[in-house]
């Protein structure tokens, strides 16, 4: 069995990084940033074939190399902009840093770092169940107690009846030796 610290970052991932052109092509991009424009692109396949850079993230590149050009001064270490981009598989957040190009103001590039919302919560249920034993239903419920939802909410969401719930956080209470939806909370968080 894995030690704690090796299922920690197995769980965990960092955003995804490209460098674009003045052009808005591709210059560089790590795998991580590969994974998630393909979530984008089988959204968008028919209007974007061939696996190319999605059209939201063409529109993104465009506007923050817009503002580089408008103000190319800005500070390096804070973004030119900031965008939520929806796809199939989840939101993503993109952030747009601006290398401008003092000998060739034409030439600017562009740093993305692309990262998917809402994967600390997924993993966390996920460490929870390996480290607590709780089964798929368990974890469903633990899912959807990390959104903040109540115990109704949980119901309807996985067609439960809002007793089952309750018991299902019981369970999951004696597991992880909690005795609260909080504790419940506080344990899966900071695993």
């Amino acid at each position: 069995m894995k030690d704690y610290t090796s299922r920690v970052a197995a769980n965990r991932t960092c955003p995804g990084v490209l460098m674009l052109n003045s052009s808005i092509k591709i210059i560089w991009a790590d795998r991580r940033a590969w994974e998630l424009l393909r979530t984008l692109n089988q959204h968008d396949k028919a209007k974007n074939p061939g696996g190319r850079l999605p059209k939201a993230i063409k529109e993104f590149g465009e506007t923050a190399l817009a503002l580089l050009e408008q103000d190319p001064v800005k500070e390096p270490d804070s973004p030119l902009s900031r965008k939520i981009i929806k796809g199939p598989r989840g939101a993503l957040v993109v952030c747009g840093f601006g290398l401008p190009d003092t000998k060739e103001p034409g030439q600017a590039r562009l740093l993305l770092l692309v990262e998917q919302i809402g994967r600390r919560e997924e993993a966390a249920a996920q460490l929870a169940k390996e480290i607590f034993c709780l089964t798929e239903r368990e974890v469903q419920v633990v899912h959807h107690l990390l959104k903040g939802w109540s115990n109704k909410a949980i119901a309807f969401e996985l067609t439960l009846k809002e007793q089952t719930v309750k018991e299902h956080l019981q369970r999951i209470m004696a597991k992880t030796k909690s005795t609260s939806r909080t504790g419940i909370l506080a344990r899966v968080l900071f695993l």
